[in-house]
């Protein structure tokens, strides 16, 4: 069970320095969970293991560039493909978003939530079935002409936020279940 703001992100590639961004952003947002979306890519400096353990604590699923290699050389765990959490009487669901998704297939519907990664581009929408699909963009390589952003998860509604400077490049009101 989740409770408080979540910070969203996904796609770091191994980044130590989108890391340390997003560990800082977690900070100074007041987050009490952190959600990686895949292709977190560990890497070898040891900075890398450090700065996930000051994170708050975290929910991480792996993406397509993830491999258990760099994993074990890290020490980190492997994470799963998918995972559920629940949030304010709401179900979240996390996936990379590289393999075909189905959110009804899954149990979700009206005021539950998705997270993906994997385009680098980030997203706030609602779907015809009323599923809020996050996608927080990417803190390392960026696809959008927002530049490096990650999502935040708050009571009443999600955002999308600039890294550098935390500013809101949007944002979209939660509806209810």
């Amino acid at each position: 069970m989740l409770d408080g703001t979540v910070l969203i992100t996904a796609d770091l590639h191994g980044s130590v320095d989108a890391l340390r961004a997003v560990v800082e952003r977690s900070r100074i947002e007041e987050a009490s969970h952190l959600i990686i979306a895949g292709d977190l890519c560990p890497g070898d400096d040891p900075n890398f293991k450090v700065l996930l353990s000051q994170a708050p604590p975290l929910t991480v699923v792996r993406g397509n560039c993830d491999s258990s290699y760099a994993f074990s050389r890290s020490q980190i765990t492997y994470p799963p493909r998918l995972l559920q959490r629940r949030w304010q009487d709401r179900t979240i669901m996390v996936t990379h978003g590289d393999l075909f998704f189905e959110p009804a297939h899954y149990g979700l519907g009206r005021g539950d939530i998705l997270i993906t990664g994997h385009t680098h581009v980030p997203l706030l929408e609602i779907d015809a079935s009323g599923v809020l699909q996050i996608n927080g963009g990417s803190p390392a390589l960026t696809r959008s002409r927002w530049g490096k952003t990650y999502a935040l998860l708050r009571s009443h509604k999600a955002s999308i936020h600039r890294v550098g400077d935390g500013s809101c490049c949007f944002s979209l009101a939660l509806i209810d279940r």
